[in-house]
């Protein structure tokens, strides 16, 4: 089901939007705020690796031991071809990712005139300027062509309507989604419940061809690492020790430096598998010896995921998420919305019981919870009139605004919650 409108939105707006995206991004990146360095020395040693033929591998951090498949694949090599190219830049990979942070704009926009065409230019509006999409390209990190694989999965998926050039399509980004961050594959199991839930055997065919798309993009690089290491390793061996460092009594994401590793552990465990596979041991033995602790921990890891002072109030956020969730609560089964809602459930629902909950897991979430708000602010529109949308619209922005006026003394008060709560 597609919920139909009248506004008709013009064959020149994807690329207006995506002139005035990239504009936008740009001038965010020419103001050159600091950005913290997180895993891009990482990133960046591979792709020079690659490009002095020593091959996909990093040493410098890890006390000289070799690290053939810690990272993903995808980002480093995109870094090597830009750098191939134009030199050592981090200008010319943040120009190259203002261009695919636009595209996600113009994604954002078609997905809305697939499903509600009515809502299709607020949706491209609000992702345009939308705060945390308009800065992430300034990072050398993978969440721009993350968010943008992800997206470019969900327009793929709903415009599908069974074809199978479009199935395979879509199999392909998700693909290449996995090998830019493994929890793409999320976007499997995701499609298949709603799929097979909907068209039963029908659905069933239809996620075998996305998944054959799939196997084909990421078998190569599952190829490759058992060439390496003589083990089967799907992407990468990162896995295993967010595993055990999210799930401990002290976890690693509650430390101010805790996702470091001690050269002494590297001396006990030469071989990256044998590290793998010990931190994944680790990380499930003790979800099965103290259950009780582990769902505190997955209540406290849920909560972090949506705080929204982190490292200061996200306004954007706070601003769309009120008619996002209305949006969901409206639309979230409802015709192809429901591949967008089982993805946000599904990937929600691994970052808080596995991984960590962190905000950097919720960004490439808020493409879709821009075109929920966006969805249900045009229905507000039609249903309680211009006058009375405008007013509540004001209110919420007033108070954002304000509360990120006196955001400092408000954070204390919640930390102060979460505190005496302990969930944090």
């Amino acid at each position: 089901m597609k919920v139909q409108g009248t506004l008709s939105d013009g064959r020149f707006t994807p690329w207006l939007l995506f002139v005035a995206a990239f504009c936008l991004r740009m001038a965010y990146l020419l103001l050159d705020y600091p950005v913290p360095p997180q895993d891009t020395a990482d990133y960046d040693e591979i792709a020079l690796n690659l490009l002095a033929g020593e091959g996909f591998v990093s040493r410098l951090t890890w006390f000289g031991y070799e690290m053939r498949s810690w990272r993903p694949p995808f980002y480093p090599f995109f870094l090597a071809l830009v750098y191939g190219v134009w030199g050592y830049s981090h200008l010319a990979v943040k120009i190259v990712q203002a261009l695919i942070g636009a595209g996600t704009v113009v994604l954002v926009w078609a997905l809305a005139c697939t499903l509600c065409r009515r809502a299709a230019l607020l949706a491209g509006g609000l992702a345009l300027c939308y705060g945390p999409l308009v800065a992430i390209p300034a990072e050398v990190m993978s969440e721009t062509f993350f968010c943008f694989w992800i997206a470019l999965a969900a327009w793929l998926m709903v415009v599908a309507e069974g074809r199978r050039n479009y199935l395979l399509l879509a199999g392909v980004v998700v693909g290449l989604a996995a090998l830019t961050r493994p929890v793409g594959l999320l976007w499997g199991p995701a499609f298949a419940i709603v799929a097979v839930w909907r068209l039963r055997g029908v659905g069933v065919r239809q996620c075998i061809w996305v998944g054959a798309a799939v196997l084909l993009v990421v078998l190569p690089w599952s190829a490759r690492n058992w060439q390496v290491h003589g083990a089967w390793v799907p992407i990468s061996t990162h896995g295993g020790f967010i595993l055990a460092r999210s799930n401990a009594f002290d976890p690693a994401w509650r430390q101010e430096r805790g996702w470091g590793i001690a050269e002494s552990f590297f001396h006990r465990f030469p071989s990256e598998i044998e590290r793998d596979r010990h931190w994944y041991a680790q990380g499930k033995t003790f979800i099965l010896e103290h259950p009780g602790y582990y769902l505190c921990l997955v209540v406290e890891r849920f909560i972090r995921m949506w705080y929204f002072f982190r490292p200061d109030y996200n306004l954007w956020f706070m601003m769309v998420m009120p008619f996002a969730l209305l949006g969901l609560r409206r639309y979230w089964f409802a015709g192809d919305f429901a591949y967008l809602s089982s993805f946000v459930v599904c990937s929600t629902l691994v970052f808080s019981t596995i991984l960590y909950g962190s905000t950097r897991f919720r960004l490439p979430l808020e493409p879709f919870f821009i075109l929920f708000g966006a969805v249900y602010i045009s229905d507000a529109w039609h249903d309680w009139g211009r006058r009375r949308l405008l007013a509540i619209l004001g209110v919420v922005v007033i108070a954002n605004l304000l509360i990120w006026w006196q955001q400092e003394p408000l954070r204390q008060l919640v930390l102060s919650g979460l505190n005496y709560f302990e969930l944090r």
